[in-house]
């Protein structure tokens, strides 16, 4: 797989994350999946973009309850 192709895994992998993060199991369940298709340099941005993603989840869920 060459860089550009690895780039365009790892942006899909974040849109199914997104698309699924209602439910936190079946999130969980498509980023360890990601993980294990992923390059260690691509796992390792998802497992940073993964904490920044939930990080700003939280903080908008709590902003709204607390208008």
């Amino acid at each position: 797989m060459n860089m550009k192709e690895e780039k365009t895994q790892l942006e899909f992998c974040k849109t199914i994350l997104e698309k699924v993060s209602f439910d936190p199991i079946l999130f969980e369940k498509e980023f360890n999946k990601a993980l294990m298709c992923l390059s260690y340099k691509d796992s390792s941005e998802l497992k940073r973009w993964k904490r920044k993603f939930i990080f700003e989840k939280i903080q908008n869920s709590y902003l709204r309850k607390s208008s």
